[in-house]
């Protein structure tokens, strides 16, 4: 009895990640109101109900696709307010300061939402966009031919991508 105890807190023990269907950069711009580069520029969390949710100011430096104003707020689900945190696995998550290319949807009172969670959020650091799916596994789905996964390239391909979507 003590082994099968030891077990099952060893397995309650690990990481434990989201499972998602991989999209590519292409079905994310179809489905995204807006792709929008900029920076972070502030990050809050607070309580709605029983959940934390965090709001992240994001600076429009450009527009890639559909419209969306100069100051976007960004809704996730988790965070930390005061001492206490939630962790969403498959959220994306924002730094203050981080230069970011985010894919939008529009979401309640001009507020957005991260289309594909973590995904739909890339991360700009020396010409290079990673979106953070550290926390996300990923079923096999084939995607379409000439298509990409949201996946670490370039800042120019990425760009690229997203304006050359129909």
């Amino acid at each position: 009895m003590r082994k099968l105890s030891a077990v099952l807190l060893l397995v309650a023990a690990l990481p434990v990640s989201a499972l998602a269907v991989p999209a590519s950069v292409e079905d994310l711009a179809r489905g995204a109101d807006a792709v929008v580069r900029g920076r972070v520029a502030s990050v809050t969390a607070r309580w709605i109900g029983t959940r934390i949710f965090t709001f992240a100011e994001v600076d429009a430096a450009s527009v890639w696709s559909g419209s969306a104003p100069r100051r976007v707020t960004v809704i996730t689900a988790g965070g930390v307010s005061g001492r206490l945190g939630q962790r969403v696995d498959g959220a994306a998550l924002f730094a203050q300061g981080e230069e970011v290319v985010v894919f939008l949807t529009r979401a309640e009172g001009g507020a957005y939402r991260v289309a594909g969670l973590a995904q739909g959020k890339f991360a700009i650091a020396a010409g290079v966009a990673r979106p953070d799916v550290a926390h996300t596994s990923f079923v096999s789905v084939p995607l379409k031919p000439g298509e990409r996964r949201s996946e670490e390239m370039p800042v120019e391909e990425l760009e690229r991508r997203v304006r050359g979507t129909r």
